[in-house]
């Protein structure tokens, strides 16, 4: 995926989940059938069919399309491609097969919905009624399905991937599994960093093991299940299965882009290396906020990994007191674990809210109305939010958004963001899930209204990536190995560029369990909608 990450102008946020499929499928629960056993899908009186497992019932569609070419079908047009001298950028993709009309009406659908490129796979020589006669044991069709290492000759001028982080792929059903075309389209292709979504159509026969084939016969990419639908499905309906997935796709416009710079260099060295990519120029007094980490065990950012960052911006660690106890509640176990987890040793330690609490107003809000903060957290025009990435018991993830709203919080604010603006003291659970996502977010609006977007840079470093926050002192250990370390101006879509590489990586299952348990993603959704970000974003690998 590292080798894909180029730099990139055409954009779209980056996605993905991984679901990783097995090697090509048999149809063998298919290939003892005769195939005048079947009654075909149809697609309207005047068109050729989509074959389907025997029994299927009938279906109806408006299209009227009977063959494919590329003198009469506009779609057969290569997609949309990244500009001249520019490379890879994170936008959506929609390839398709359909002899009948169907698969196309929902993949331009999908298009729709997402705001996708199309393309169309287009065979070489066009699918015949004749070709397509199911009852007919000798029918092209069947000819084919009959035979796995038959490849048609695809028509269609080659679609350069450059520019895609995601592609659904669409095809009919038949007999059980996607045409033999769909298994020469993705031969030809390195998807590798790619998210590869399949979806079928069909009048009730599933998806069965076709993404499993395709994913076989690709050798390369990220493959999710795949998904059936009817020929009838609504973008409703099509939009709520692409919600479901936690992808981030959009329109492939750079017009709401952020960028997120990336290197897989998690060294000191790495580390200032890519903090220089945001060609920062803090102003004044730099606070440096990290999680200083429960004691004994915690997955907190070694200070040999910060040190020379944070003494180059001779800058000042800072940290405010938990509200749950444990040993970071009071200021001098605090002080301590910070002398003994090594932060006093490489820069100045200032516990924000050891002398009192500032309170600044947020503007737009829904859930709260103010932040409150530390008041030494006023000594500081600039802040640079140096966060480890992680899982988290309560928010699902943790990142540049939880290490500003609740890192940045004193103990009562922490209170008052957990319970969703109703009150500053007592315990942090909390009975809405999603009201005290928001409150996270505005907090953080509120604190970078209040010192100004041009005086605060982020970083998340994608190490120790357990399923448990730094503020667990017996973290579960991590499945899912270090991925790098990400920088951007614009918090929301640093996380959600994390996010993104979790669904990516392998051993991901505890991590999306743990985000979808706790509706994480609620939290990107309500940070954009309010504007603090956007998760659209280009992504660029200094590596590279």
């Amino acid at each position: 995926m590292r080798n894909r990450m180029k730099k990139r102008t055409l954009v779209t946020a980056a996605l993905l989940m991984v679901l990783c499929l097995c090697a090509c499928g048999s149809k063998a629960e298919n290939e003892n059938q005769p195939a005048d056993s079947t009654t075909p899908e149809t697609a309207a009186s005047s068109e050729a069919v989509e074959p389907t497992e025997p029994t299927e019932p009938t279906e109806t569609t408006e299209s009227t399309e009977t063959t494919f070419s590329t003198e009469d079908t506009e779609s057969t047009e290569p997609a949309s491609q990244a500009e001249e001298g520019t490379t890879a950028a994170q936008g959506t993709l929609v390839v398709y097969f359909s002899a009948t009309g169907t698969t196309k009406g929902v993949a331009e659908r999908i298009a729709s919905v997402t705001g996708a490129d199309l393309y169309e796979i287009v065979p070489a020589e066009p699918y015949s009624d004749a070709d397509l006669n199911w009852h007919d044991d000798n029918c092209r069709a069947n000819r084919e399905q009959n035979d796995k290492s038959f490849r048609p000759e695809i028509a269609s001028e080659e679609v350069s991937l450059e520019g895609y982080s995601t592609v659904f792929i669409g095809f009919p059903i038949w007999w059980g599994e996607e045409p033999r075309i769909m298994d020469a389209f993705v031969e030809k292709y390195d998807f590798s960093g790619i998210t590869l979504i399949p979806f079928c159509t069909s009048g009730s026969s599933g998806i069965g093991q076709s993404g499993e084939n395709l994913e076989a016969c690709a050798g390369s990419g990220t493959w999710l299940a795949g998904e059936r639908f009817s020929g009838s499905v609504s973008e409703e309906d099509l939009t709520s299965w692409i919600d479901g997935l936690q992808l981030s796709v959009a329109s492939n416009t750079a017009s709401d882009a952020s960028t997120v710079f990336f290197t897989s260099d998690i060294t000191a060295q790495g580390l200032v290396k890519l903090y220089e990519q945001l060609n920062w120029s803090p102003s004044g007094e730099v606070a440096v906020k990290v999680s200083t980490g429960e004691p004994p065990a915690s997955n907190y950012l070694r200070p040999e990994l910060i040190r020379d960052l944070v003494q180059q911006l001779d800058g000042t660690i800072v940290e405010c007191n938990t509200a749950y106890g444990g040993s970071r509640s009071s200021a001098a176990m605090h002080k301590q674990v910070a002398e003994d987890h090594g932060f006093t040793q490489i820069a100045d330690f200032d516990l924000l809210d050891e002398e009192g609490e500032s309170e600044w107003p947020v503007e737009g809000g829904s859930r709260i109305d103010r932040v409150i903060v530390g008041n030494h957290a006023e000594n500081y025009p600039d802040w640079l939010i140096l966060s480890h990435f992680k899982g988290h018991g309560m928010a699902g993830f943790g990142g540049a958004i939880k290490n500003v709203g609740i890192g940045i919080s004193s103990s009562s604010g922490k209170v008052y963001v957990h319970s969703a603006g109703t009150r500053t003291s007592g315990s942090i659970m909390h009975s809405d899930q999603d009201a005290w996502l928001e409150a996270m977010a505005e907090m953080v609006k509120g604190f970078r209204d209040h010192v100004g977007e041009e005086h605060i840079v982020y970083i998340n470093v994608m190490n120790r990536l357990s399923i448990d926050c730094d503020c667990n002192g017996h973290p579960a250990e991590p499945d899912i190995h270090d991925i790098g370390i990400l920088a951007s101006t614009d918090p929301v879509a640093l996380d959600q560029a994390c996010v993104d590489l979790i669904h990516q990586a392998e051993g991901n299952e505890s991590f999306l369990r743990r985000i979808e348990s706790q509706h994480g993603m609620h939290t990107l959704e309500h940070a954009e909608a309010i504007g603090l970000g956007s998760r659209t974003y280009q992504m660029i690998d200094i590596d590279a």
